[in-house]
């Protein structure tokens, strides 16, 4: 099983096809196993993929201490430095985004361009677990909590409609490295107290951010629509897409659209 040891974890990681290195970071308290179901395939045709399980999930160490997005970002540049790669195409899912966002900032010299899907800078208020969502947690259990909030968040209904197999599937894959509760609420808190927002004036590689135009919740102060216009407002330069018809999880539930923005962008 390939790891590499970043401080008081070992980083489990995966490496598919070769070219121009292609580094993936998930959703908040996800493996990376997510991106074998569509990414992996079609980049993999001409680059170096690079997936990984964040501490705390999948096949990586599960240390119980804080977590916060900076410690995730370590815990990729010594990924980075394991495998020797300087300069890697970055793309960061929701809160993988905002790890890949400190990555630029603090490591821009690894970065060649970056992605940012689905994500944001900071969050209002003070740093916490949500009350609405300890709330759900409370009421349904964690795996019923993860797998609702998920399906409410990242897919319309007319797909889960028509393609009950393919999000069937997902969950298949999302549930199944899920960790225990712990290192889900650490994830969680990290995801919280990420503060990039003074920041972002500072990333200067080209930059693609990427919303779904149905990412809406009235449930919450900031929307992934609000914040991902935050950061195509905030970093100079940067390219915005709204993908139609969209909510959160759009890399199972349309990738060949997204495969072919993400490709038109890194051919730019």
């Amino acid at each position: 099983m390939p790891t590499v040891k970043s401080n008081d974890a070992d980083i489990y990681y995966e490496v598919h096809g070769q070219g121009q290195p292609f580094l993936f970071f998930s959703e908040t308290a996800c493996s990376g196993e997510i991106w074998k179901l569509y990414q992996v395939p079609e980049f993999a045709k001409d680059h170096m993929v690079i997936i990984h399980d964040y501490r705390g999930t999948g096949r990586s160490s599960k240390p119980s201490v804080d977590y916060t997005t900076r410690m995730f970002c370590d815990d990729a540049v010594a990924l980075l430095d394991h495998l020797q790669v300087k300069d890697a195409i970055v793309l960061g899912h929701s809160m993988g985004g905002r790890v890949a966002q400190l990555l630029a900032l603090d490591h821009p010299e690894r970065v060649k361009k970056l992605i940012l899907a689905s994500t944001g800078a900071s969050f209002p208020g003070g740093a916490g677990l949500p009350l609405q969502m300890c709330k759900e947690m409370i009421e349904w259990g964690y795996e019923k909590y993860l797998r609702e909030h998920t399906l409410q968040v990242g897919f319309t209904d007319e797909f889960a409609k028509s393609q009950p197999e393919r999000l069937e599937e997902f969950f298949k894959v999302r549930l199944a490295h899920l960790g225990p509760v712990e290192f889900y609420l650490r994830h969680v808190l990290s995801r919280q107290g990420h503060d990039t927002s003074a920041r972002l004036k500072d990333i200067r590689m080209p930059t693609l951010v990427l919303v779904g135009e149905n990412e809406g919740d009235p449930k919450v102060v900031m929307t992934h629509r609000m914040s991902s216009d935050i950061l195509a407002q905030g970093i100079p330069g940067a390219k915005f897409v709204m993908l139609p018809k969209q909510k959160h999880n759009y890399f199972a539930s349309d990738p060949d659209t997204v495969h072919k923005v993400i490709r038109e962008f890194i051919s730019m």
